[in-house]
């Protein structure tokens, strides 16, 4: 990301957000498999006007999301490449053949970036159809913006501009976005928020957008010392919670922070931990309900994932996972559907270009590793999704091959990798209405629904309409009676605890 923003304001402190060469695995048991990565599309860039290079289709790919359709929606950060501060990025749909097609470019108008510049972070699929996404620069303050677009690239329009309100109360510089269980959007920023503990910069904010009435809340300020600062993207948990990670500000230094935020508004760090260690990625809910996460150890050098639980009781850190020098970001771990959590690490001693690897939940031990070697992809900053038959997708920022020569080269690829994992099952965790007359329309709430291929009600097969990854839309079909609401995928099927009454 390129935002050229100060990374130390007004006494506020900011781990600096860098990518270092040299990490290694030496030490930590790990399987090295057969299978390999294989490019699905890589982005093309061209000698343009002297000293730029120009890439039309976007450069740099962040994260990939599989939509409802089943097409793969992303944002590639930039379009323009051998500049000291490359700016733009584009938005693209991708098929599972890699059939590529640009919806949407980042452009300037009066040498600024209106409708926004450098998307930094996951688009969201809302119940509404449309895909949402944040931008990491740019607006009418440069600060960032939120914006939506319909899956065919159309309807393109800027819903919030960063740093809008006095004293950028609203937040500025966004780091992320997710779709809540109430069907809300949900996102921190980096910085702006309160200036009370971080002077003119703010500590960051938590935010939320309704899609239905377009309003933007902003529903906490962190507050520096007592909350901690630059909340890196939150999670919700299974009890309705959000979690996060925030950089703890001592007296001498500054630690990791895990706090809970309520539906409700309530902010608490859950879990503090020592000094110089520095929360370094998102987290992850593990089917145990306990969350995983990174730290940095800047006293050790060290790398090491984490446990906790939600009460930020029985932490635990696994053996150290690399060995670096210098303040990094890595991506989320995944739960994936064999149960074990995944992840890309960009660059280490064995794999220099980077590996997509598994890790057991129980001690962190390294369980399977396939490395990149360049042609189809270097340096996988953006982590990685399962998609809804069990392959694995993601992006890498560097790399990748192209065809024909010249002064092209490739700036990134979107990948696939077969690692033999089944598809994921889908959860079912609730339904609104819990009751109603045949024809009503009842939203179903879970996780994995992309490919789901039959709903049922007590056994009566209904019509549906997936909606995204974690909502459903079923109509209650004739012949149904009161029971349990049942959904299938190429997973298999999962059945509601709580039976829906058919009035």
């Amino acid at each position: 990301m390129n935002s050229g923003k100060s990374l130390f304001d007004n006494n506020c402190i900011r781990p600096v957000m860098i990518l270092v060469l040299g990490l290694s695995l030496a030490g930590t048991a790990r399987a090295q498999s057969s299978e390999t990565i294989n490019q699905l599309f890589s982005f093309t860039c061209s000698g343009g006007i002297i000293g730029v290079d120009k890439c039309p289709q976007g450069g740099r790919p962040n994260v990939i999301i599989q939509a409802s359709d089943g097409y793969f929606y992303g944002a590639a950060e930039v379009t323009e490449e051998n500049v000291s501060n490359p700016q733009g990025g584009t938005l693209f749909k991708l098929t599972s053949a890699g059939t590529f097609t640009k919806l949407f470019t980042f452009t300037q108008t009066a040498g600024a970036f209106l409708n926004g510049d450098n998307p930094a972070s996951a688009l969201v699929e809302a119940n509404d159809g449309f895909l949402y996404g944040t931008t990491f620069d740019g607006g009418k303050q440069n600060q960032g913006v939120l914006f939506k677009i319909s899956k065919t690239g159309t309807g393109f329009k800027v819903l919030h501009n960063f740093c809008s309100s006095a004293n950028c109360a609203d937040g500025t510089i966004p780091n992320s976005l997710l779709l809540g269980h109430d069907g809300n959007l949900y996102g921190t920023t980096l910085q702006g928020g309160s200036t009370v503990t971080c002077g003119s910069v703010g500590c960051g904010t938590i935010f939320r957008f309704e899609p239905t009435t377009g309003t933007f809340t902003v529903l906490h300020r962190l507050a520096g010392v007592t909350d901690g600062v630059e909340p890196l993207g939150i999670i919700q948990g299974t009890n309705g919670n959000f979690y996060g990670v925030s950089q703890g500000l001592d007296v001498n230094s500054f630690n990791e922070d895990i706090f809970q935020f309520t539906p409700a508004g309530k902010f608490t760090v859950q879990f503090k931990s020592v000094l110089f260690d520095i929360g370094i990625s998102g987290l992850t809910q593990g089917a145990n309900g306990n969350l995983y996460g990174a730290f940095e150890s800047i006293t050790a050098g060290d790398i090491n994932f984490f446990e906790v639980s939600t009460k930020g009781t029985g932490f635990v850190a696994f053996a150290p996972f690399t060995t670096l020098a210098g303040t990094t970001t890595i991506p989320s771990l995944f739960l994936a559907s064999d149960g074990n959590l995944w992840n890309s690490n960009f660059t280490d001693s064995a794999d220099p270009m980077g590996s997509v690897f598994s890790i057991s939940p129980k001690d962190g031990a390294v369980l399977q590793a396939f490395a990149f070697d360049g042609a189809n992809g270097n340096s996988p900053l953006a982590g990685v999704i399962q998609a809804a038959d069990g392959t694995f997708v993601g992006t890498a920022e560097l790399g990748g091959t192209i065809s024909g020569g010249g002064k092209k080269f490739a700036d990134g690829t979107v990948w696939t990798l077969d690692a033999g994992l089944p598809a994921p099952t889908p959860t079912l965790a609730a339904f609104t209405p819990a009751r109603g007359v045949v024809g009503s329309v009842v939203t179903i709430r879970g996780n994995n629904f992309v490919g789901t291929t039959a709903v049922t009600f007590n056994g009566v097969s209904a019509s549906f309409q997936v909606l995204n990854r974690q909502f459903i839309s079923a109509t209650v079909p004739a012949g149904a009676t009161t029971g349990p609401i049942k959904v299938t995928n190429l997973g298999g099927t999962t059945t509601s605890k709580q039976s829906f009454t058919v009035n």
